[in-house]
């Protein structure tokens, strides 16, 4: 469905951003993290997070637009020595996994952290909750971000 990748892979233009998307949100994350931890600065936490949330979501829903019309992982991640093996395969579950799990935590965090924290956004009692859905949150996306790179090679480079 998409062009090809500029990355010289298998993989088109769109699996090609998504993967690279994880160099730049770990990151970020960590930096979102530090301004609440350490410099109290929840306004600008608040607006990181929901700025990523919402390029995410953009992204993930063309991500899946083209993994619906292209016929799934296990069709675009033919062609190469891994198609079809364990290590491949199980590399897409673990990776989807914390995908999904990284979404669902995300998304309901972020949703309820808007019901919950008045604008400017300041600690109350729903502050223990946000900690640790926001450290759960953190730790699946970071098992998404470091499986998607052996997902890429394996599905699409070797």
């Amino acid at each position: 469905m998409f062009p090809p990748g500029f990355l010289g892979t298998r993989a088109d233009i769109l699996v090609d951003i998504v993967t690279l998307s994880f160099i730049v949100i770990l990151p970020v994350l960590v930096v979102s993290w530090w301004l609440v931890r350490q410099r109290k600065d929840y306004a600008n936490h608040r607006r990181i997070q929901l700025y990523l949330g919402i390029t995410l979501a953009i992204v993930v829903a063309i991500f899946e637009y083209d993994l619906s019309t292209s016929g799934g992982i296990f069709e675009i991640t033919k062609g190469g020595i891994y198609e079809g093996t364990a290590v491949l395969n199980w590399t897409i579950y673990i990776h989807m996994v914390f995908s999904i799990l990284a979404t669902i935590i995300w998304a309901g965090l972020i949703i309820t952290s808007l019901i919950k924290f008045g604008k400017p956004p300041q600690p109350n009692n729903f502050s223990r909750t946000h900690r640790i859905f926001g450290w759960a949150g953190m730790v699946t996306m970071v098992g998404a971000g470091t499986t998607a790179l052996p997902l890429y090679y394996f599905g699409f480079v070797a």
